[in-house]
């Protein structure tokens, strides 16, 4: 086994560490410009053109022992931008669909695929297409960049290759193209009952294909998201495919952290939970009638005896009174009027003449 005292360590390549940052420690390269000097001493006159060569062989052997760190990018920034994208899309889509809220419904459902890619399009056609960024991405500090030109030592390249005219169009072909062709073939598919048609048939075999490749598709989008996970490249498995890799627009830029939308959007969640949990406890009806009875005062009504008060002033359809049920005070109303009404507020006075309705018994 080598140790410290057996020499100089011997790096990749058979460069020694030594080697690599002579130019810096060895100081014939520090001293005089044209002398060198052996392990003895002796001073030797080195002629103008080897120096050069002795310094350009020097400085590549630096670069070449150099180790640069690799490329960071955080993956909780990377996720943010994905969920902000799908959130603006979806506000987008919906007030582009309103458009068609006048037309026919079916019109709407049956174009809705290629609403959804047009919209899918344009977005990035003037985000990422054109300035190598979705929204949600610049929110982020965030950019695609072209990782083929950035392999080995240029990971960590100041300046970044932009995306090339093919990624674009695959990445529009297969993001914006494959998603609506996906939607299309399912739909059809599933409105033409392939998957009920015999073994045999062509359709039932296509049918079985599909969702084998869409179970295929999932495994390795989930393995894709491991990785992910594990070394924070490539979010999705598109953009492994083609090399289309998440890095900062500005890297000194420092990330704000503000926590406090997050607190506000934590009050308000407990707050309108408990809210939910209060509001079936709370009888509404009867206070709202507590209210109105406290300033206007009790109202009566005057009507026929065969008309029920209760759907007379629910502006019912029919107010001809069925299943007739007698209140103590001696009037008659429907029995689902009158039974929801004793049961919504203990305190229900009746329609007709303002008496506290305390029980109700069928008319014979």
């Amino acid at each position: 086994m080598p140790t410290d005292t057996d020499g100089p360590s011997v790096s990749s390549g058979g460069r020694t560490n030594e080697d690599a940052s002579q130019f810096w420690t060895r100081p014939e390269l520090a001293q005089s410009p044209n002398v060198t000097r052996d392990a003895s001493g002796t001073s030797t006159i080195v002629p103008e053109s080897e120096r050069e060569q002795t310094f350009v062989s020097a400085a590549r052997r630096a670069l070449a022992a150099y180790r640069p760190s690799s490329l960071n990018v955080l993956r909780v920034s990377q996720l943010d931008a994905e969920l902000l994208d799908a959130e603006l899309t979806s506000v987008v889509k919906e007030q582009f669909l309103a458009i068609f809220s006048l037309f026919k419904p079916t019109l709407k459902e049956k174009y809705e695929p290629e609403f959804t890619a047009l919209l899918q399009y344009l977005m990035c056609h003037l985000s990422i297409y054109s300035m190598g960024a979705s929204y949600g991405l610049q929110l982020q500090n965030l950019k695609y960049r072209n990782e083929a030109r950035h392999s080995g030592r240029l990971e960590v390249s100041a300046i970044d290759a932009p995306l090339s005219k093919w990624q674009k169009m695959a990445h529009a072909l297969l993001y914006i193209g494959g998603r609506w062709g996906w939607i299309r073939v399912n739909r059809h598919a599933t409105t033409h009952e392939w998957s009920a048609q015999p073994e045999r048939d062509w359709r039932n075999r296509v049918w079985t294909y599909l969702q084998k490749a869409e179970n295929v598709y999932r495994a390795l989008s989930l393995v894709n998201f491991l990785v992910f996970l594990y070394n924070g490249r490539y979010r999705s498995l598109l953009d492994r495919v083609l090399r289309m890799r998440l890095v900062y627009t500005r890297r000194e830029m420092a990330r704000q952290v503000s926590f406090e939308f997050m607190n506000r959007q934590l009050v308000w969640h407990a707050f309108t939970e408990f809210l939910l949990f209060l509001v079936p406890l709370v009888n509404v009806e009867r206070i709202k009638n507590t209210i109105i009875r406290a300033i206007s005062g009790p109202v009566t009504v005057d009507l026929p005896d065969h008309i029920c008060a209760i759907c007379h002033a629910k502006d019912a359809p029919k107010t001809v009174v069925h299943t007739p049920y007698r209140t103590n005070c001696g009037h008659v109303y429907c029995y689902y009027c009158i039974k929801t009404s004793i049961m919504a507020d203990h305190s229900f006075p009746c329609p007709r003449c303002g008496q506290k309705v305390e029980e109700i018994s069928r008319c014979t």
